[in-house]
């Protein structure tokens, strides 16, 4: 029956995919210790399958080299080739250079082998052994994510440690394809695995980043359109009696402005409803908030930009904020630090610096706000011409808000 069945190279393949393993475990080893033989490295590269089946460059010099075997053999002599070609490597190498070898499985002998010329290659250890078997690679490396994160104070879950492995094992993949695409496109496979490396930034960005944190945008900008269709819906269907048809007439206006407008200028939109929060989800309560507003002003709304009230010079931007004047001070914080940090809600209070609360009364807060997008100029020095515009926003209540426009 098994002489029946098709040839396979997977023990290869799956050779070369537990090689990219390796490298990767190495990498993250590296960034965690932060030093390579008692000398400090805080970048370096990562190269794929040229100098040896890997290898860590720091300024253009292979620090260590890489040869990794995944054979079942437990005979040192079966790697005595390998052993050799590793330890006459001299691309990119000095005295200084460490050669290992890796290993999947046990052997009888795994001391370090020297050659003619005494170059010496050391047999990698993982902790006390110096094997890593094919299916412990993917456990031992999340731990060594785990080590970072602990050492950095950064969060750590079960899962968010599956997210950055997939992630990471995921861009020596994508490296890998890429050499292959070059090569593909006439350049020679040398020079495409020489030349096409990861820069430890690369590594060390993934394994930093919180994916619970992550913001699916296009999605969120979708499911708003949907919000704003249904809460109107249904907030005008439940409350008739308190809507004339002019204003019932005016959700409907304002609605299909809304869905129509495109992703960048619907963000805005997302931004001017809650403005002192950071991606934070719009709520089916945020967008009756938003609603109580214009039901309660009469002046006719302008659908242009973003749906807001104008009288003379000042645009009005209702919001889905209810306040009041104990949460003012933390609103004001959190605004001015969402100013700093976000030039497109800085453009939209540019353009709309003053918004309406849904709250019948609080005081009114004025903020002068910074924006290195709208208020700093690259230019220095004492130039005539180089003006700087604050970014002052005003917050009002309802109340106020009627006051001013209902007249």
């Amino acid at each position: 029956m098994t002489s029946s069945l098709p040839a396979s190279a997977i023990s290869s393949w799956g050779g070369f995919v537990y090689q990219g393993k390796v490298a990767l475990y190495h990498s993250i080893t590296l960034l965690c210790d932060q030093a390579h033989l008692g000398t400090t490295v805080t970048s370096f590269k990562l190269q794929l399958d040229s100098t040896d089946d890997f290898a860590i460059y720091v300024a253009e010099k292979a620090i260590s080299i890489h040869q990794v075997k995944a054979k079942i053999s437990p005979y040192r002599s079966t790697f005595t080739t390998a052993l050799d070609k590793s330890s006459s490597i001299e691309t990119d190498c000095n005295s200084l250079t460490s050669r290992y070898f890796h290993i999947a499985n046990p052997i009888d002998d795994s001391t370090d082998y020297t050659n003619s010329k005494g170059a010496t290659v050391q047999f990698y250890k993982y902790g006390a052994d110096p094997f890593c078997k094919l299916d412990d690679i993917e456990k031992i490396t999340k731990s060594k994510i785990q080590e970072y994160l602990a050492k950095h104070k950064l969060p750590s879950s079960e899962l968010l440690l599956e997210h950055k492995y997939c992630f990471l094992s995921e861009l020596i993949t994508a490296k890998v394809v890429k050499i292959h695409a070059l090569i593909h496109s006439g350049m020679s496979e040398n020079k495409a695995a020489y030349t096409q490396i990861i820069n430890s930034d690369e590594l060390e960005g993934i394994i930093r980043t919180d994916f619970n944190a992550i913001v699916d945008m296009p999605y969120q900008l979708k499911e708003l359109r949907m919000v704003f269709a249904s809460v109107f819906e249904d907030y005008v269907a439940s409350n008739t009696d308190f809507f004339t048809v002019e204003q019932i007439g005016g959700f409907g206006n304002i609605f299909r402005f809304i869905y129509e407008m495109s992703d960048p200028d619907i963000l805005s939109v997302m931004h001017s409803l809650r403005p002192s929060s950071e991606n934070e989800k719009i709520r089916d309560e945020d967008i009756q908030n938003y609603a109580d507003i214009i039901s309660e002003i009469s002046q006719a709304i302008v659908l242009a930009g973003l749906p807001h009230y104008s009288k003379d010079t000042k645009r009005y931007l209702p919001t889905a904020l209810k306040l009041s004047n104990k949460r003012l001070p933390l609103f004001k914080a959190g605004l001015l630090k969402q100013i700093r940090r976000n030039p497109h809600l800085a453009n939209v209070l540019y353009e709309y610096n003053t918004l309406i609360t849904g709250a019948e009364a609080h005081d009114d807060i004025n903020v002068t706000g910074e924006s290195d997008k709208i208020t700093k100029s690259p230019v220095t020095g004492n130039v005539s011409n180089n003006i700087i515009r604050e970014l002052p926003v005003s917050i009002i209540s309802m109340k106020i808000a009627k006051g001013e426009l209902n007249a």
